[in-house]
């Protein structure tokens, strides 16, 4: 029987270091137990959802599973949020006609600014349900670590630098998460495996490898870089159980490696993303981008009715740079296995070349 297990494992009582990331609206309950109950790490991605509904997606995980997992949070520790104080600018002439091209279609409320005060609350709820793992994003404040710890939560921090990584060390932080600009979402400017490389060197806790991370050939290179796990994002979005529009998971499986883009015009960091129109409209017209979270506010009456109704032409769908490696959309639980076959074998695959 093939078997894949570090000491990350025992830390946080799981079988495998196959982590499927906290994707906002695409890892809520059904894709974190399918993937816990594999033997992986599921994580919820819930970035703005309310006390009350992140309770209940918690309490959804446990009614399908035992097993360890996560919740995912955003820590906007440099991000302005109060709305009086900025007066956004209208939608720009050039985006005009896009913008008529949902008009009238119907769409999600937009989700509110990100605020210390909303992450605070769902730290509330999570140790207060005695969720297993908080991980967080965007940064990393000293108060979650040291109200975590008091409960036993483990905290997972989320890193794009090895400065980054080594503050999170410093602070107590239980394992980072090493992602390189490959990853979809908002990326940093640091490759994969020169970050993953340079943070297993230097720190003494845990590092997991995240960012174009698709297949067990790239969990085997984190793992020879020193990572002790794969934080894989993309590749859990083209899964069954993932609650992504079908039309994302089906961009995902028909891209190519040119298939994804890096671009500020969505929430005023750079994220990369599905290419499509929007990002190429915004070309040439970069200083007018506002920094988050006024962006976001700028063109949600854009992308709110375009992601509801799956226009990947039009709305923000968070994509890695390894869409070119994925080309079905399995059960999470069989993806789980399947990369821990992968990673098994290209690590054998390896071994068999030295002498």
């Amino acid at each position: 029987m093939t078997h894949l297990h570090t000491p990350l494992c025992d830390l946080l009582g799981i079988e495998v270091p196959i982590f499927a990331a906290g994707m906002a609206d695409v890892s809520l309950a059904s894709l974190v137990a399918a993937t816990s109950a594999a033997g992986g790490f599921g994580t919820l991605g819930v970035t703005f959802y309310t006390p009350d509904r992140l309770r209940e997606e918690i309490r959804a995980v446990r009614r399908i599973t035992d097993r360890p997992f996560g919740v995912g949070l955003l820590f906007p520790t440099d991000i302005a949020v109060d709305l009086s104080s900025c007066v956004v600018p209208p939608f720009p002439e050039f985006m005009a006609d896009l913008l008529a091209q949902v008009r009238g279609m119907k769409g999600n409320p937009p989700p509110p600014p990100l605020s210390l005060d909303l992450a605070e609350a769902q730290v509330k709820v999570s140790l207060e349900e005695r969720v297993p793992v908080i991980a967080a994003g965007l940064g990393t404040p000293e108060w979650l670590i040291e109200r975590a710890h008091r409960v036993g939560t483990k905290v997972l921090s989320l890193v794009g630098s090895t400065r980054q990584a080594l503050r999170a060390e410093s602070i107590g932080a239980d394992c980072v998460i090493a992602q390189g600009m490959e990853a979809g979402g908002h990326t940093g400017s640091v490759t994969t495996l020169v970050l993953v490389a340079n943070t297993a060197q230097r720190l003494k806790i845990p590092v997991l490898a995240a960012g174009g991370i698709v297949n067990g050939a790239g969990i085997a290179a984190g793992l020879a870089c020193g990572a002790q796990g794969a934080w894989i994002g993309t590749r859990f979005i083209a899964t069954v159980e993932a609650t992504a529009h079908e039309n994302h998971k089906r961009g995902i499986v028909q891209a190519d490696e040119n298939g994804t883009a890096v671009s500020r015009c969505y929430t005023g960091k750079p994220s990369r993303i599905l290419r499509n129109i929007v990002q190429d409209r915004w070309k040439g017209h970069e200083s007018e981008i506002l920094p988050m979270p006024w962006q976001a506010i700028r063109i949600e009456s854009l992308v709110e009715p375009a992601k509801a109704n799956g226009r990947v032409d039009l709305a923000n769908f968070p994509t890695g740079q390894g869409t070119a490696l994925i080309r079905d959309i399995p059960h999470a639980g069989d993806l789980v296995a399947r990369l821990v076959e992968e990673t098994v074998a290209a690590i054998r695959r390896s071994a068999s070349w030295v002498t």
